[in-house]
């Protein structure tokens, strides 16, 4: 990996410590970092996952 790359990705890294920030990286970036493409559950599935079922009151 090239100083470049690894100067922007150590400055990503500090911004992804920082509360409410938003940090895009590159397939590169994301790659160097281990991280991998969830592909177990859609985002729909996900969001149902969370949902609490409540029973009907009569």
């Amino acid at each position: 990996m090239n100083s470049n790359l690894n100067t922007k990705l150590d400055e990503k890294l500090t911004l992804l410590n920082t509360p409410q920030s938003i940090v895009e990286v590159t397939a590169a970036e994301a790659e160097e970092l281990g991280a991998c493409e969830e592909d177990a559950l859609t985002e729909k599935d996900a969001w149902e996952a969370v949902e609490i079922d409540t029973p009907d009151k009569e």
